[in-house]
């Protein structure tokens, strides 16, 4: 087979649990879960190049921070697995430009991941949607989510996805930048174990059939907040700046606060930057669905092409 090179470019969004219940250990080690899970349109772009019919690694880079490279990055283990999935041994080169936060509560890894798999199985016009959510769960939990077409509720593990209507809506995103506030998912469901705050051992009705309105909650909220009070008072601040509400993202330490239009989101995020340079700010507004994965031309290539019609 000759070779030949597949160049794509996709938008790995964010995203917001705008809910997140947790429920029972589970015989896993993983714990029950009842999310809503919003993506938005903060994301990191991430270009994926396969050369067909050329045997090869799988390489990842993020040149803005290069300490993510490797194949420790969830991209790069995403590629893995396709290949191992889909009998796939072409290299793989995977460029990553992030914005999202790094630890944040925010899925920016794991919608990389998500990018890397709708790429590979546009590549090799894969279609088995089971297969690639079975290669998703593999990586993480917050993967599938992001391979759906857009807002969902997820249960099970997160797995579990069901289409959600959410109206678009406009956040102001803090990230305190201090290493010591950066939480890793499996200390936040442990001090979520250990709290007194863990009441639920089975959800006694969907949140699905509330208002929005009401719904706002996050469970491992809670015992982080206990942990680092700064958190706690940064959730304050932005509801203090105009938000009606504010609450942490996933298993934090990312605070959002829930803004009435866009304009009064810019207000409140100029009003946390006056706070000091100790936080990252971000306006966002979620999305009615993912971004889509496109075919990329570099422009080397384009000017060649020109040049030979010319």
């Amino acid at each position: 087979m000759k070779s030949s090179l597949a160049a794509l470019r996709a938008r790995a969004p964010a995203k917001v649990n705008l809910v997140l219940r947790v429920g029972s250990l589970r015989s896993d080690g993983y714990h029950d879960l009842e999310t809503l899970l919003v993506p938005l349109d903060l994301a990191d772009d991430v270009e994926i190049r396969v050369a067909r019919g050329r045997r090869g690694p799988v390489s990842c880079r993020v040149p803005n921070r290069p300490e993510l490279d490797g194949s420790g990055n969830l991209a790069a283990r995403a590629a893995e697995a396709f290949r191992r999935r889909f009998g796939v041994s072409d290299r793989v080169d995977i460029i990553i430009e992030k914005r999202i936060p790094v630890i944040a509560g925010l899925g920016g890894g794991s919608s990389d991941a998500a990018s890397v798999l709708r790429a590979l199985s546009r590549v090799y016009q894969i279609r088995d949607r089971e297969g690639l959510a079975a290669a998703a769960l593999e990586i993480g939990s917050d993967v599938p989510f992001f391979l759906a077409p857009g807002p969902c509720w997820a249960t099970g593990r997160g797995e579990k996805l069901t289409a959600a209507k959410v109206p678009t809506l406009h956040l102001v995103l803090a990230y305190p930048l201090d290493p010591s506030f950066a939480i890793r998912a499996a200390d936040a469901y442990r001090w979520f174990d250990a709290s007194s705050r863990r009441e639920n051992k089975a959800f006694s009705a969907p949140l699905r059939q509330r208002q929005l309105s009401s719904m706002l909650h996050n469970d491992l909220e809670g015992p982080c907040f206990e942990r680092h009070p700064f958190l706690g008072s940064l959730a304050g601040h932005l509801v203090g700046q105009g938000a009606a509400r504010a609450i942490m993202s996933g298993s934090g330490p990312t605070v959002f606060g829930l803004c009435p239009d866009r304009a009064a989101a810019r207000r409140a995020a100029a009003g946390l930057r006056r706070r000091g340079s100790d936080i990252e700010v971000h306006v966002a507004r979620t999305l009615q669905r993912h971004p889509g994965v496109s075919g990329w031309i570099s422009p080397r290539s384009a000017s060649s092409r020109s040049a030979k019609r010319n």
